[in-house]
């Protein structure tokens, strides 16, 4: 019955889609522009989390949703945006088996029930060299990016973009709230396994897109009352081929994260190849509310990355290398190099890991996409809080990986099919076994 059911929702929204389907990505009339997403997850059977539990926990997680934007036209440069987004459960799925575990990452709410947050709400400014946004909206920048579902995690605030000045990006922000995206469960447990370095310092599952105090949403504490964020970047292109950027968020009375990375691109015959180099820093400030989740006052990461792409194939290998202590990681981001799908450990504590990737474009629209990450194993206390009841936090005692094999397909530009398999090992135990995950995925991505 559930395969029947997948067989109907799957070819609904394929046809639905391809029907509605045009390579043009947005609508755009006089009266503003309306684009968004929808996208469909579903996990095959053959899925699994093994541990030492006397029977594996299977994986469900079919979910569909996604988000739906609104531009107005500009008036002397000044304009406005808005932007719903929406998750809801397939009805493909078996949460009432005690030996499931659901994909929460795919949802806003802790039953799997669906609901629609407006993510986005802001009035901004724009013209060739400055742009201005202030309300609720999504603020890129390596500290505040990575991999979502459905909704990243958005933020009210006062952002300022200043491009005059030659070959330089002036960036200015201050952030008051945020709201946790439709993924922060997982960066805390599955990912983060509890460590609060991987995007999330609580597992949000019950507050995900309520927009709160951002010192209330990185510690945990409905109480906590700071001046919020202060934000400044710098992106410069001076140097020939060569790309350098800075970002600084003063999160008052808490901690400091600072970014560097640099990138030089260049091409040998018809070889394009790639080097870049990273550093990440946090550390604590002011009245140090964090204290009792650091390991020191200060904490530092490393990375280098290498890659090429010479016509239909690409490849890059990356290193990232951590110091004593870990990295408190509060703000959805996720800069390091050789981060997975579902593995996110260099920001642990003592950790070198090392990331080989490739893809191979055997068409226009068809690729394969591999990769596979070795983190070893950190000093960073922690626990595979997935399963339940869920142990203590405790010493690692296996070394963890992470590969996958994948394949997109866009049968038309504004449609990807994402499939394939990645297999992880977590470097902690759940009841004095590995704990090992397989995840069978399809994803089916529409874009207007």
């Amino acid at each position: 019955m559930k395969t029947l059911r997948f067989l109907f929702v799957i070819l609904f929204v394929m046809f639905s889609d391809l029907a509605n389907a045009e390579d043009t990505p947005k609508i755009d009339t006089k009266y503003g522009e309306v684009s968004g997403l929808i996208r469909f997850f579903y996990v095959f059977d053959a899925s699994y989390i093994k541990s030492g539990r006397a029977k594996d926990y299977s994986i469900d997680g079919s979910a569909i949703g996604g988000h739906i934007r609104y531009t107005s036209p500009t008036y002397s440069n000044f304009g406005a945006s808005t932007a719903l987004y929406y998750a809801q459960d397939t009805g493909l799925n078996d949460f009432d088996d005690p030996n499931t575990i659901g994909a929460a990452g795919r949802f806003f709410t802790k039953d799997y029930s669906a609901k629609g947050v407006l993510g986005e709400l802001n009035f901004f400014y724009k013209d060739k060299e400055h742009h201005a946004i202030v309300g609720r909206q999504k603020i890129s920048s390596p500290i505040t990016n990575s991999i979502y579902t459905y909704m990243p995690n958005m933020f009210e605030a006062l952002y300022y973009s200043n491009k005059s000045f030659n070959a330089n990006e002036f960036i200015v922000l201050h952030i008051d709230k945020m709201a946790y995206g439709t993924r922060a469960p997982v960066e805390f447990g599955l990912i983060g396994e509890t460590t609060r370095t991987a995007g999330a310092t609580q597992n949000a599952i019950d507050i995900r897109g309520k927009f709160l105090p951002i010192e209330q949403q990185i510690l945990a504490d409905d109480t906590s009352k700071t001046n919020g964020i202060t934000g400044i970047a710098l992106i410069n292109t001076s140097l020939a081929n060569t790309t350098l950027r800075m970002w600084d968020f003063y999160a008052y009375d808490i901690i400091n994260m600072f970014y560097l990375d640099a990138e030089y691109k260049n091409k040998y015959n018809n070889v394009n190849y790639t080097f870049s180099a990273q550093y990440l820093n946090v550390r604590s400030v002011g009245k140090d509310l964090a204290s009792a989740w650091l390991d020191a006052n200060s904490a530092d990461l490393f990375g280098l990355k290498v890659g090429i792409n010479y016509k239909n194939i690409s490849a890059y290998i990356a290193y990232n290398h951590s110091g004593n202590a870990k990295i408190l990681n509060p703000w959805g981001g996720d800069p390091a190099y050789t981060s997975s799908f579902f593995s996110r450990n260099a920001y642990r504590a003592n950790v070198d890991a090392y990331k080989l990737g490739a893809n191979f474009a055997f068409t226009k629209n068809f690729k394969i996409i591999a990769s596979h990450a070795d983190y070893g194993r950190s000093t960073t206390d922690g626990t595979f809080s997935p399963a339940k009841p869920v142990e203590a936090p405790a010493q690692p005692r296996g070394d963890a990986m992470e590969s996958s094999l994948l394949f997109s397909y866009n049968p038309i530009q504004s449609i990807n099919i994402l499939s394939g398999a990645i297999y992880k090992t977590s470097e902690y135990f759940y009841e004095n076994k590995q704990v090992e995950l397989l995840d069978l995925d399809l994803v089916i991505t529409y874009r207007f």
